[in-house]
């Protein structure tokens, strides 16, 4: 049987803040971006919750509610650095550790009875030591899968620990409220409070057609949550299973010609951590928030390797189909979800690439050889083999033959430079790939303002590119170079064009 920890930090932001300042730690305080109109709370101390605020209401209004209240902006730094700081101390005994935001994490324990004991033994353990080592204070839920753990969390906020011990998950549950069940949409939430059903075992006892006809496939899954089946496995962060991006607009919008600008920097962003963790997405959902707190979602697929360029349009297409209202949209979240590892054919390409040139120097060899001494299928004469063609020369990131000049095994100059010609490079079979680590280099060198709109990408302030002059009747014509015919490009001037 699974055994799976979860670790709550109650309070984290605000606590290690208080850690920082220790004249916050009893005082009602709350994160929250300055300088917004329209700021929400992101996250708030038990003291502040006491004083009846709760995380994403106004500030205006939590300010109203507590004149004393300590406003703090978001310091993510601070928060990630004590988020690794515990996961140091989870390393110790989890193999595997799934983050859920800072300080948040789901721990798989199975397998791992005999060299710590018991999963409870072990929570006690993990407790005791980031008390010692980080003086934070967490709750741990251990029980068979990630649904009822975290739901352990949530009711046991005055102990520190809960134990729900394998096949009596259905019968935790049911006597608590629906909030207590993790990752309920609000959506679907109101819904049932139209029914009137407000605990989680009156869910799990109607049956499952009755909340297929209401909620759909959607309510295959409520049903088995409310019952505590969750089949999910504890993925560490190299597994996500989604990117996810979103903004709120400071202003209520509905101009394209905000949004869709909007819709381009978000996109970049999702394909620049695709491309970092050697990902490839199946799909696009675009989540779209108006001024009445009223959402829309659809969802596009994706080729297996697309471009920012096309997680772009697909962004704008998602966008076009959901955004059937005329009311202003107030924040928009982009997310990649089906991921899978790209297949990269490098090396095929290469292996293809120089199985063209030996046939090639084979076929060219045998053209110029008596047929009494062509090569024989066996290869027992001629060419022995593509390795054979030359040596190995890596340039940048593609990898491809370089054919020596000299002869080697019986073969000329001239039929090595018509196998090099026949040979496609790796940069000419993937023409979208070095297009796209070209724009990346120019981003990352010259920032958002090094690629400009017009007729192809330039640099900003760059001059434009002067035309070469066309030579008279009267001039002679240049002489030849003796250079070979593969010429290496010269460095680029000041008016860089990708």
């Amino acid at each position: 049987m699974r055994s799976v920890l979860f670790i709550d930090p109650p309070a984290f932001c605000t606590a290690v803040e208080g850690l920082v300042a220790p004249a916050l730690r009893s005082r009602p305080v709350a994160v929250a971006p300055p300088g917004a109109d329209r700021a929400t709370v992101l996250a708030l101390s038990a003291e502040a919750r006491l004083a009846g605020i709760e995380r994403g209401m106004p500030v205006r209004q939590a300010l109203k509610r507590c004149p004393d209240l300590v406003l703090l902006p978001p310091n993510p730094r601070l928060y990630a650095r004590a988020s690794r700081a515990l996961h140091e101390v989870l390393r110790i005994y989890a193999p595997v550790i799934e983050p859920r935001g800072y300080g948040h994490a789901f721990l798989d324990l199975t397998g791992t009875g005999r060299l710590f004991g018991p999963a409870v033994d072990v929570a006690a353990r993990v407790q005791r030591e980031v008390r010692q080592r980080l003086r934070l204070a967490i709750s741990v839920g251990v029980a068979a899968n990630k649904l009822v753990s975290q739901a352990a969390t949530t009711v046991i906020k005055p102990e520190p620990l809960l134990e729900v011990p394998g096949g009596n998950e259905a019968g935790f549950l049911a006597p608590h409220p629906l909030d207590v069940l993790p990752d309920l949409h609000p959506r679907m939430r109101r819904r049932l409070d139209d029914y009137q059903l407000d605990l989680i075992g009156e869910v799990a006892a109607i049956p499952e057609s009755a909340l297929c006809a209401v909620f759909g496939g959607a309510g295959r899954i409520l049903r088995a949550r409310a019952r505590g089946i969750d089949p999910r496995p504890v993925l560490p962060p190299e597994r996500q299973a989604e990117f996810h991006v979103a903004h709120a607009l400071v202003t209520d919008t509905n101009d394209l010609g905000v949004l869709h600008p909007l819709l381009r920097l978000l996109t970049e962003r999702l394909g620049r951590r695709l491309r970092r963790h050697g990902l490839v997405s199946r799909r696009l959902r675009i989540e779209l928030t108006y001024a009445d707190h009223t959402g829309a979602t659809r969802a596009v697929p994706l080729p297996s390797a697309v471009l920012d360029a096309e997680l772009w349009d697909a962004a704008r297409r998602a966008f076009t189909t959901a955004n059937a209202r005329r009311l202003a949209v107030r924040m928009v979240a982009l997310t990649l979800d089906e991921l899978d590892t790209a297949e990269s054919q490098l090396d095929l390409w290469e292996v293809a690439a120089e199985a063209a040139a030996a046939e090639v120097a084979a076929a060219t060899a045998a053209g110029d050889q008596p047929a009494g001494d062509r090569p024989t299928a066996d290869g027992s004469a001629g060419i022995s083999g593509p390795e054979s063609l030359g040596e190995r020369e890596t340039v940048g990131r593609s990898t491809t033959k370089k054919l020596s000049g000299a002869p080697a095994h019986g073969l000329s100059p001239a039929q090595a430079a018509a196998a090099r010609s026949s040979c496609p490079s790796a940069a000419e079979l993937h023409p979208a790939r070095e297009l796209q680590n070209a724009i990346d280099h120019i981003r990352s060198r010259w920032g958002a303002r090094g690629m400009v709109r017009g007729s192809g990408l330039a640099l900003s302030g760059s001059r434009p590119r002067t035309a070469r002059a066309e030579p008279s009747p009267s001039s002679p014509a240049p002489a030849p170079s003796r250079s070979s015919s593969r010429s290496t490009p010269a460095a680029p001037a000041s008016p860089c064009h990708v």
